[in-house]
């Protein structure tokens, strides 16, 4: 009875949580088909290719990368498009789809002001949310490194490929209009059922796993590794509650920095050390099944942990400089 309580929880939390992302998704993959069919992406095209032609990218990839403003997903499915078109290999995917994360701080600047810095101060959330654009930065800095270093020289002279089949309704009458609409549509259609049907597969399969208690073996290693690192006992419930749902942890730590019970250097320090285990956390809940949703399970696995990874390490060894800085 307990297993199946547990299945039932898995599948309202599932259902609850995916219908919207689907909605957004959906929504997304429509807005950006019926753009490039209107010929608008192409216009904005001459913004990416100095970014795709810097890390070596085929030409093909400017459009995906100028789609990624309006809808990342959209721009990786429109990557996988052009991967089984057999026009872009898997790395150049892999290199093509880190490089769209260039507009997440940019799309992501509200959440900064609006929650991160308010709760947090001035100071550690202005840092923190530094750190988070750092990561970003490096990421950019490897895919284009990346790029020179083991994608081949390409030629830039050409359009490149059209990565979708499109139509050309310019000479169409206000009548068919609406099969401009209905092309679209069914465009979307063919991309958003495998989406969706492998996203909540993903989805359910990592929830279970959180109902089942598997990662509450993170939180057994909190403690101890905090004490080691000298990080107060009164910060561990908000350490603890910023690796469940940061959006819980920034408020309890902003308390603790208001009524002076740890120092500001201490708060960026409980912020540093709690994301090494909140981003794993974070990305098998949400980034790993739309990646493996989108381009499957082996490509969107390392396409997960690449990011995670170096996110991850950039973290680390601002911990440890800051570490050194504040201990001395």
């Amino acid at each position: 009875m307990e297993y199946l309580d547990i299945l039932l929880k898995t599948g309202t939390e599932t259902i609850t949580f995916i219908i919207p992302l689907l909605i957004l998704i959906f929504t997304g993959l429509f807005i950006i088909e019926v753009l490039f069919q209107w010929g608008m992406l192409k216009r904005f095209e001459v913004i990416s290719k100095p970014l795709t032609k810097l890390a070596n990218l085929p030409p093909a990839c400017a459009i995906p990368l100028i789609s990624a403003i309006g809808s990342h997903l959209a721009a990786n499915a429109m990557l996988q498009q052009l991967r089984n078109d057999k026009v872009i290999k898997d790395r150049e995917v892999l290199l093509a789809s880190i490089l769209s994360t260039i507009f997440v701080p940019i799309k992501e600047i509200k959440f900064h002001l609006g929650i991160i810095i308010p709760t947090l101060g001035l100071y550690v959330g202005g840092f923190y949310v530094a750190v988070m654009w750092l990561g970003t930065i490096v990421l950019i800095g490897a895919v284009i490194l990346a790029g020179r270093l083991f994608l081949p020289k390409r030629k830039w002279d050409s359009d490149g490929y059209n990565i979708s089949k499109s139509v050309d309704f310019e000479n169409d009458t206000k009548k068919d209009k609406f099969k401009f609409l209905r092309y679209s549509l069914n465009e979307t259609l063919k991309t958003f059922k495998k989406i969706s049907i492998l996203f909540l597969i993903t989805t359910f399969i990592i929830f279970l796993l959180i109902n089942m208690g598997i990662f509450d073996i993170i939180i057994t290693f909190i403690e101890p590794s905090a004490n080691v690192i000298g990080i107060p006992a009164n910060a561990i419930p908000a350490l603890t509650a910023y690796i469940a749902s940061p959006l819980v942890g920034y408020p309890m730590i902003g308390a603790l920095i208001e009524n002076n019970e740890i120092s500001n250097d201490e708060a960026i320090i409980v912020l540093l050390f709690g994301s090494m285990f909140m981003l794993p956390v974070i990305y098998l809940k949400f980034y790993f099944p739309q990646w493996v949703s989108v381009f499957g399970l082996k490509l969107g696995l390392i396409r997960g942990l690449i990011s995670m990874s170096l996110i991850m390490l950039t973290r680390g060894i601002i911990l440890i400089v800051f570490l050194i800085f504040f201990k001395t």
